[in-house]
Protein backbone atom coordinates (compact mmCIF):
# COMPACT_ATOMS: atom_id res chain seq x y z
CA UNK A 1 0.00 0.00 0.00
CA UNK A 2 1.25 3.50 -0.83
CA UNK A 3 2.20 5.68 2.13
CA UNK A 4 -0.24 8.44 1.15
CA UNK A 5 -3.16 6.02 1.08
CA UNK A 6 -2.29 4.49 4.44
CA UNK A 7 -1.87 7.96 5.95
CA UNK A 8 -4.88 9.76 4.50
CA UNK A 9 -7.25 7.07 3.22
CA UNK A 10 -6.75 3.91 5.30
CA UNK A 11 -9.19 1.07 4.78
CA UNK A 12 -8.98 0.21 8.48
CA UNK A 13 -7.71 2.13 11.51
CA UNK A 14 -6.62 0.64 14.84
CA UNK A 15 -6.99 2.81 17.93
CA UNK A 16 -4.49 1.39 20.40
CA UNK A 17 -5.45 2.57 23.88
CA UNK A 18 -8.99 3.58 22.95
CA UNK A 19 -10.88 4.62 26.08
CA UNK A 20 -14.42 3.68 27.01
CA UNK A 21 -14.76 6.98 28.88
CA UNK A 22 -16.18 9.39 26.29
CA UNK A 23 -14.78 12.35 28.24
CA UNK A 24 -11.13 11.31 27.81
CA UNK A 25 -8.82 12.46 25.04
CA UNK A 26 -8.13 8.84 24.12
CA UNK A 27 -11.83 8.35 23.31
CA UNK A 28 -11.89 11.23 20.85
CA UNK A 29 -10.49 9.54 17.72
CA UNK A 30 -13.20 6.88 17.79
CA UNK A 31 -15.95 9.45 18.41
CA UNK A 32 -14.65 11.80 15.72
CA UNK A 33 -14.22 9.10 13.09
CA UNK A 34 -17.86 8.08 13.59
CA UNK A 35 -19.14 11.65 13.89
CA UNK A 36 -17.55 12.83 10.64
CA UNK A 37 -18.46 9.82 8.55
CA UNK A 38 -15.29 7.77 8.16
CA UNK A 39 -16.27 4.90 5.88
CA UNK A 40 -13.48 2.49 6.79
CA UNK A 41 -13.27 -0.07 9.57
CA UNK A 42 -12.47 1.09 13.12
CA UNK A 43 -10.62 -1.31 15.43
CA UNK A 44 -10.58 -0.19 19.10
CA UNK A 45 -7.82 -1.87 21.11
CA UNK A 46 -8.06 -1.83 24.90
CA UNK A 47 -6.14 -4.22 27.16
CA UNK A 48 -8.99 -4.50 29.69
CA UNK A 49 -12.21 -4.22 27.66
CA UNK A 50 -14.12 -6.15 25.02
CA UNK A 51 -16.35 -3.19 24.20
CA UNK A 52 -15.52 0.50 23.76
CA UNK A 53 -18.18 3.14 23.19
CA UNK A 54 -20.62 0.51 22.03
CA UNK A 55 -18.27 -1.16 19.56
CA UNK A 56 -16.43 -4.48 19.67
CA UNK A 57 -12.95 -3.97 21.09
CA UNK A 58 -9.90 -6.22 21.24
CA UNK A 59 -7.42 -6.85 24.04
CA UNK A 60 -4.55 -7.01 21.54
CA UNK A 61 -4.21 -5.83 17.98
CA UNK A 62 -3.36 -9.40 16.95
CA UNK A 63 -6.84 -10.47 18.07
CA UNK A 64 -8.59 -8.19 15.59
CA UNK A 65 -9.69 -9.74 12.27
CA UNK A 66 -8.64 -8.40 8.89
CA UNK A 67 -5.88 -6.08 7.73
CA UNK A 68 -5.13 -2.70 9.33
CA UNK A 69 -3.46 0.11 7.37
CA UNK A 70 -3.00 2.80 10.03
CA UNK A 71 -2.66 2.60 13.81
CA UNK A 72 -3.12 5.48 16.24
CA UNK A 73 -1.08 4.74 19.39
CA UNK A 74 -2.26 6.28 22.67
CA UNK A 75 -0.54 4.07 25.28
CA UNK A 76 2.65 4.56 27.29
CA UNK A 77 4.26 1.34 26.05
CA UNK A 78 4.70 2.58 22.51
CA UNK A 79 7.48 0.08 21.85
CA UNK A 80 5.21 -2.93 22.48
CA UNK A 81 2.46 -1.35 20.40
CA UNK A 82 4.92 -0.90 17.53
CA UNK A 83 5.80 -4.61 17.63
CA UNK A 84 2.08 -5.45 17.47
CA UNK A 85 1.66 -3.13 14.49
CA UNK A 86 4.49 -4.84 12.62
CA UNK A 87 3.05 -8.30 13.22
CA UNK A 88 -0.31 -7.07 11.92
CA UNK A 89 1.21 -5.57 8.76
CA UNK A 90 0.35 -1.94 9.66
CA UNK A 91 1.90 0.48 7.17
CA UNK A 92 2.01 3.57 9.38
CA UNK A 93 1.62 4.26 13.09
CA UNK A 94 0.69 7.73 14.33
CA UNK A 95 1.92 8.17 17.90
CA UNK A 96 -0.01 10.48 20.21
CA UNK A 97 2.03 9.42 23.25
CA UNK A 98 4.80 11.76 24.42
CA UNK A 99 7.96 11.22 26.46
CA UNK A 100 10.43 11.13 23.60
CA UNK A 101 12.52 13.98 22.11
CA UNK A 102 10.09 16.36 23.81
CA UNK A 103 11.32 15.04 27.18
CA UNK A 104 15.05 15.78 27.27
CA UNK A 105 18.11 13.67 26.52
CA UNK A 106 16.68 10.40 27.84
CA UNK A 107 13.57 10.89 25.76
CA UNK A 108 15.63 11.67 22.68
CA UNK A 109 17.58 8.43 23.15
CA UNK A 110 14.31 6.54 23.52
CA UNK A 111 13.05 8.10 20.30
CA UNK A 112 16.22 7.10 18.44
CA UNK A 113 15.75 3.49 19.54
CA UNK A 114 12.11 3.58 18.49
CA UNK A 115 13.00 4.87 15.05
CA UNK A 116 15.71 2.25 14.58
CA UNK A 117 13.25 -0.50 15.50
CA UNK A 118 10.48 0.89 13.28
CA UNK A 119 12.82 0.88 10.29
CA UNK A 120 13.82 -2.69 10.99
CA UNK A 121 10.14 -3.66 11.20
CA UNK A 122 9.09 -1.67 8.13
CA UNK A 123 6.52 0.50 9.91
CA UNK A 124 6.51 4.25 9.18
CA UNK A 125 5.97 6.63 12.11
CA UNK A 126 4.10 9.93 12.46
CA UNK A 127 5.14 11.56 15.72
CA UNK A 128 5.66 10.80 18.54
CA UNK A 129 3.72 13.62 20.24
CA UNK A 130 1.41 13.92 17.22
CA UNK A 131 -2.27 14.85 17.42
CA UNK A 132 -2.96 12.93 14.25
CA UNK A 133 -4.32 13.40 10.74
CA UNK A 134 -7.46 14.98 9.27
CA UNK A 135 -8.68 14.59 5.69
CA UNK A 136 -11.88 16.62 5.35
CA UNK A 137 -12.85 15.59 1.80
CA UNK A 138 -12.10 11.97 2.73
CA UNK A 139 -13.93 12.19 6.10
CA UNK A 140 -10.94 10.95 8.08
CA UNK A 141 -10.79 12.51 11.55
CA UNK A 142 -7.98 10.51 13.14
CA UNK A 143 -7.10 13.02 15.85
CA UNK A 144 -7.57 14.03 19.47
CA UNK A 145 -7.95 17.71 18.56
CA UNK A 146 -11.17 19.05 20.08
CA UNK A 147 -12.02 21.14 17.00
CA UNK A 148 -13.62 17.97 15.61
CA UNK A 149 -16.42 18.38 18.17
CA UNK A 150 -17.89 20.74 15.53
CA UNK A 151 -20.74 19.17 13.62
CA UNK A 152 -19.27 20.12 10.27
CA UNK A 153 -16.17 21.83 8.94
CA UNK A 154 -15.72 23.23 5.43
CA UNK A 155 -13.44 21.40 3.04
CA UNK A 156 -11.11 23.46 0.89
CA UNK A 157 -8.03 23.24 -1.30
CA UNK A 158 -5.39 24.23 1.28
CA UNK A 159 -3.56 21.53 3.22
CA UNK A 160 -1.76 22.24 6.49
CA UNK A 161 1.30 20.65 8.06
CA UNK A 162 1.84 21.76 11.66
CA UNK A 163 4.52 21.15 14.25
CA UNK A 164 1.93 22.15 16.85
CA UNK A 165 -1.00 19.80 17.22
CA UNK A 166 -3.13 22.41 18.95
CA UNK A 167 -2.69 24.82 16.05
CA UNK A 168 -4.49 22.39 13.73
CA UNK A 169 -7.71 23.21 15.55
CA UNK A 170 -6.89 26.90 15.79
CA UNK A 171 -6.34 27.32 12.06
CA UNK A 172 -9.18 25.01 11.10
CA UNK A 173 -11.72 26.86 13.26
CA UNK A 174 -10.50 30.33 12.30
CA UNK A 175 -10.56 29.40 8.65
CA UNK A 176 -14.11 28.05 8.97
CA UNK A 177 -15.23 31.39 10.44
CA UNK A 178 -14.06 33.03 7.20
CA UNK A 179 -15.53 30.42 4.90
CA UNK A 180 -12.06 29.03 4.21
CA UNK A 181 -11.72 25.27 4.45
CA UNK A 182 -8.87 22.79 4.38
CA UNK A 183 -8.20 19.55 2.55
CA UNK A 184 -5.72 17.70 4.72
CA UNK A 185 -4.17 18.61 8.08
CA UNK A 186 -1.25 16.78 9.69
CA UNK A 187 0.29 17.17 13.15
CA UNK A 188 3.90 16.02 12.77
CA UNK A 189 4.88 15.98 16.44
CA UNK A 190 8.57 15.22 16.95
CA UNK A 191 9.17 14.11 13.33
CA UNK A 192 11.12 11.03 14.36
CA UNK A 193 10.45 9.54 10.93
CA UNK A 194 7.86 11.22 8.70
CA UNK A 195 8.74 14.92 8.55
CA UNK A 196 7.56 18.17 7.05
CA UNK A 197 9.54 17.79 3.83
CA UNK A 198 8.26 14.31 3.01
CA UNK A 199 4.70 15.35 3.83
CA UNK A 200 5.00 18.32 1.45
CA UNK A 201 6.06 15.84 -1.25
CA UNK A 202 2.98 13.71 -0.55
CA UNK A 203 0.70 16.76 -0.75
CA UNK A 204 2.25 17.86 -4.04
CA UNK A 205 0.82 14.63 -5.48
CA UNK A 206 -2.55 15.08 -3.74
CA UNK A 207 -5.43 15.99 -6.06
CA UNK A 208 -7.34 17.85 -3.31
CA UNK A 209 -4.44 20.18 -2.46
CA UNK A 210 -3.72 23.43 -4.33
CA UNK A 211 -1.85 25.38 -1.60
CA UNK A 212 0.34 23.95 1.18
CA UNK A 213 0.58 25.84 4.48
CA UNK A 214 3.20 25.21 7.17
CA UNK A 215 3.07 26.10 10.87
CA UNK A 216 6.68 25.69 11.98
CA UNK A 217 8.56 25.86 15.24
CA UNK A 218 11.83 24.67 13.69
CA UNK A 219 13.27 23.24 10.49
CA UNK A 220 14.64 19.78 11.22
CA UNK A 221 15.56 18.59 7.72
CA UNK A 222 16.33 21.63 5.57
CA UNK A 223 17.61 19.60 2.61
CA UNK A 224 14.41 17.52 2.35
CA UNK A 225 12.20 20.60 2.73
CA UNK A 226 14.17 22.47 0.05
CA UNK A 227 13.71 19.57 -2.36
CA UNK A 228 10.01 19.37 -1.54
CA UNK A 229 9.55 23.13 -2.00
CA UNK A 230 11.05 22.94 -5.49
CA UNK A 231 8.80 20.02 -6.31
CA UNK A 232 5.79 22.02 -5.12
CA UNK A 233 6.82 25.00 -7.26
CA UNK A 234 7.19 22.78 -10.33
CA UNK A 235 3.69 21.42 -9.72
CA UNK A 236 2.20 24.91 -9.37
CA UNK A 237 1.36 24.45 -5.68
CA UNK A 238 2.43 27.49 -3.61
CA UNK A 239 4.03 26.80 -0.24
CA UNK A 240 3.48 29.33 2.58
CA UNK A 241 5.02 29.23 6.05
CA UNK A 242 4.49 30.87 9.43
CA UNK A 243 7.42 30.20 11.73
CA UNK A 244 7.80 30.89 15.41
CA UNK A 245 11.07 32.19 16.79
CA UNK A 246 11.37 35.71 15.33
CA UNK A 247 12.43 36.92 18.79
CA UNK A 248 14.94 35.37 21.17
CA UNK A 249 12.10 34.48 23.56
CA UNK A 250 10.05 32.88 20.79
CA UNK A 251 13.05 30.86 19.63
CA UNK A 252 13.68 29.60 23.16
CA UNK A 253 10.03 28.56 23.58
CA UNK A 254 10.02 26.78 20.22
CA UNK A 255 13.20 24.92 21.15
CA UNK A 256 11.80 23.78 24.48
CA UNK A 257 8.57 22.54 22.90
CA UNK A 258 10.03 20.63 19.96
CA UNK A 259 13.28 19.36 21.40
CA UNK A 260 15.14 20.70 18.34
CA UNK A 261 17.26 23.72 17.57
CA UNK A 262 15.22 26.49 16.00
CA UNK A 263 18.04 28.07 13.97
CA UNK A 264 18.71 31.75 13.42
CA UNK A 265 15.79 33.65 11.94
CA UNK A 266 17.88 35.58 9.42
CA UNK A 267 19.25 32.35 7.98
CA UNK A 268 15.80 30.79 7.85
CA UNK A 269 14.40 33.86 6.09
CA UNK A 270 17.02 33.47 3.38
CA UNK A 271 16.36 29.73 3.23
CA UNK A 272 12.63 30.25 2.66
CA UNK A 273 13.28 32.85 -0.03
CA UNK A 274 15.77 30.66 -1.88
CA UNK A 275 13.33 27.73 -1.78
CA UNK A 276 10.41 29.76 -3.11
CA UNK A 277 8.51 29.48 0.18
CA UNK A 278 6.24 32.44 0.98
CA UNK A 279 6.82 33.60 4.56
CA UNK A 280 4.17 35.48 6.52
CA UNK A 281 4.70 37.27 9.82
CA UNK A 282 1.19 36.92 11.21
CA UNK A 283 -0.85 33.85 12.12
CA UNK A 284 -3.96 35.42 10.57
CA UNK A 285 -2.06 35.78 7.31
CA UNK A 286 -1.34 32.05 7.17
CA UNK A 287 -5.10 31.52 6.96
CA UNK A 288 -6.12 34.45 4.80
CA UNK A 289 -3.30 34.53 2.23
CA UNK A 290 -4.14 31.17 0.67
CA UNK A 291 -6.72 32.44 -1.89
CA UNK A 292 -4.15 35.05 -2.96
CA UNK A 293 -1.60 32.33 -3.71
CA UNK A 294 -3.87 29.70 -5.23
CA UNK A 295 -3.32 29.20 -8.97
CA UNK A 296 -0.70 31.97 -9.05
CA UNK A 297 3.03 32.02 -9.72
CA UNK A 298 5.66 34.16 -7.96
CA UNK A 299 5.48 37.76 -9.23
CA UNK A 300 9.30 37.99 -9.17
CA UNK A 301 9.16 41.80 -9.03
CA UNK A 302 12.48 43.62 -9.35
CA UNK A 303 11.07 46.94 -8.15
CA UNK A 304 8.74 48.22 -5.42
CA UNK A 305 5.23 46.82 -5.74
CA UNK A 306 2.38 49.26 -6.44
CA UNK A 307 -1.16 48.84 -5.12
CA UNK A 308 -4.28 50.78 -6.14
CA UNK A 309 -6.96 51.25 -3.48
CA UNK A 310 -10.71 51.59 -4.00
CA UNK A 311 -12.50 52.46 -0.79
CA UNK A 312 -15.80 53.20 0.87
CA UNK A 313 -14.07 53.97 4.17
CA UNK A 314 -11.44 56.68 4.41
CA UNK A 315 -10.18 55.61 7.81
CA UNK A 316 -10.10 51.92 6.93
CA UNK A 317 -8.19 52.59 3.73
CA UNK A 318 -5.71 54.79 5.58
CA UNK A 319 -5.11 52.05 8.15
CA UNK A 320 -4.15 49.48 5.53
CA UNK A 321 -2.23 51.94 3.32
CA UNK A 322 -0.15 52.93 6.35
CA UNK A 323 0.77 49.28 6.86
CA UNK A 324 1.53 48.81 3.17
CA UNK A 325 3.92 51.76 3.36
CA UNK A 326 5.76 50.18 6.28
CA UNK A 327 6.17 47.06 4.12
CA UNK A 328 7.70 49.11 1.32
CA UNK A 329 4.68 48.91 -1.00
CA UNK A 330 3.82 52.02 -2.97
CA UNK A 331 0.34 53.47 -3.43
CA UNK A 332 -0.42 53.95 -7.12
CA UNK A 333 -3.75 55.68 -6.46
CA UNK A 334 -6.59 56.13 -3.98
CA UNK A 335 -10.16 56.02 -5.34
CA UNK A 336 -12.61 57.10 -2.64
CA UNK A 337 -16.22 56.16 -3.45
CA UNK A 338 -17.54 56.77 0.05
CA UNK A 339 -19.94 59.54 -0.89
CA UNK A 340 -20.34 59.36 -4.65
CA UNK A 341 -20.20 55.69 -5.51
CA UNK A 342 -22.78 53.24 -6.82
CA UNK A 343 -22.47 49.54 -7.58
CA UNK A 344 -21.96 50.03 -11.31
CA UNK A 345 -19.36 52.74 -10.81
CA UNK A 346 -17.60 50.68 -8.15
CA UNK A 347 -17.31 47.68 -10.47
CA UNK A 348 -16.17 49.85 -13.38
CA UNK A 349 -13.44 51.41 -11.22
CA UNK A 350 -12.21 47.98 -10.15
CA UNK A 351 -12.16 46.71 -13.73
CA UNK A 352 -10.28 49.76 -15.00
CA UNK A 353 -7.61 49.34 -12.35
CA UNK A 354 -7.35 45.59 -12.93
CA UNK A 355 -6.65 46.35 -16.59
CA UNK A 356 -4.21 49.18 -15.85
CA UNK A 357 -0.45 48.84 -16.12
CA UNK A 358 0.03 51.36 -13.31
CA UNK A 359 -0.50 48.94 -10.42
CA UNK A 360 0.38 45.37 -9.46
CA UNK A 361 -2.69 44.66 -7.32
CA UNK A 362 -6.05 46.22 -6.50
CA UNK A 363 -7.27 46.52 -2.92
CA UNK A 364 -10.94 47.12 -2.13
CA UNK A 365 -11.26 48.60 1.38
CA UNK A 366 -14.88 48.17 2.49
CA UNK A 367 -16.57 49.94 5.40
CA UNK A 368 -19.80 49.21 7.27
CA UNK A 369 -21.59 48.47 4.01
CA UNK A 370 -19.89 45.05 4.05
CA UNK A 371 -22.05 44.17 7.02
CA UNK A 372 -25.31 45.88 6.10
CA UNK A 373 -25.22 46.52 2.32
CA UNK A 374 -23.18 43.76 0.65
CA UNK A 375 -25.07 44.34 -2.60
CA UNK A 376 -23.10 47.59 -2.96
CA UNK A 377 -19.82 46.90 -1.24
CA UNK A 378 -19.17 43.22 -1.96
CA UNK A 379 -21.19 42.33 -5.05
CA UNK A 380 -19.13 44.59 -7.35
CA UNK A 381 -15.98 42.84 -6.11
CA UNK A 382 -17.52 39.46 -6.87
CA UNK A 383 -18.71 40.40 -10.33
CA UNK A 384 -15.78 42.52 -11.53
CA UNK A 385 -14.12 41.09 -14.63
CA UNK A 386 -10.91 39.47 -13.43
CA UNK A 387 -7.43 39.60 -14.88
CA UNK A 388 -4.23 37.91 -13.75
CA UNK A 389 -3.72 40.84 -11.38
CA UNK A 390 -4.69 40.15 -7.75
CA UNK A 391 -7.90 41.71 -6.43
CA UNK A 392 -8.13 41.61 -2.63
CA UNK A 393 -10.58 42.96 -0.06
CA UNK A 394 -10.18 44.39 3.42
CA UNK A 395 -13.41 44.52 5.44
CA UNK A 396 -13.43 46.91 8.40
CA UNK A 397 -16.61 45.63 10.15
CA UNK A 398 -17.39 42.17 11.46
CA UNK A 399 -19.07 40.85 8.32
CA UNK A 400 -19.13 37.04 8.24
CA UNK A 401 -21.61 36.81 5.37
CA UNK A 402 -19.48 39.04 3.15
CA UNK A 403 -16.33 37.12 4.09
CA UNK A 404 -18.04 33.85 3.19
CA UNK A 405 -19.23 35.26 -0.16
CA UNK A 406 -15.74 36.45 -1.02
CA UNK A 407 -14.22 33.10 -0.01
CA UNK A 408 -16.80 31.26 -2.10
CA UNK A 409 -15.75 33.27 -5.14
CA UNK A 410 -12.02 32.88 -4.46
CA UNK A 411 -11.42 36.54 -3.56
CA UNK A 412 -8.72 37.01 -0.87
CA UNK A 413 -10.38 38.85 2.04
CA UNK A 414 -8.84 40.20 5.23
CA UNK A 415 -10.26 41.18 8.60
CA UNK A 416 -7.40 43.40 9.78
CA UNK A 417 -5.18 45.95 8.02
CA UNK A 418 -2.12 44.25 9.50
CA UNK A 419 -2.90 40.84 7.97
CA UNK A 420 -3.86 42.44 4.66
CA UNK A 421 -0.56 44.33 4.39
CA UNK A 422 1.46 41.37 5.66
CA UNK A 423 -0.10 39.08 3.04
CA UNK A 424 0.42 41.51 0.17
CA UNK A 425 4.02 42.11 1.25
CA UNK A 426 4.66 38.36 1.45
CA UNK A 427 3.08 37.85 -1.97
CA UNK A 428 5.19 40.53 -3.64
CA UNK A 429 8.35 39.23 -1.94
CA UNK A 430 7.66 35.76 -3.35
CA UNK A 431 10.34 34.50 -5.71
CA UNK A 432 10.76 31.35 -7.75
CA UNK A 433 13.23 28.93 -6.11
CA UNK A 434 16.86 29.80 -6.70
CA UNK A 435 18.43 27.58 -9.32
CA UNK A 436 20.95 25.10 -7.95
Amino acid sequence: MRLAQALFAPRAVALIGASGDAGKNTARPQRYLRKHGYAGRIVPVNATRDEVLGERAYRRLADAPGEVDHAFIMVEDVEAALEDCAHKGVAIASIYSNGFADAGDAGAERQARLLERSRALGVRLLGPNSMGVIDLPGRLALTVNAVLEADSLPAGSTSLISQSGTMLGTLLSRGAARGLGYAKLVSVGNEADLGVGELVELLVDDADTRVIALFLETVRDAERLAHAARKAHAAGKPLVAYKLGRSALGEALARSHTGALAGTDVALDAFFRDCGIVRVDMLESLIEITPLLRNREPPNLRRQARVAVVTTTGGGAAAVVDRLGLAGIELSGMHDLTMAGNAQGYRATLENLLASADCDAVLAAVGSSAQFHPEFAVEPILTARRTAKPLVAFLTPHAERSLALLAEHGVPAFRTPEACADSLAAFFAWRAPREI
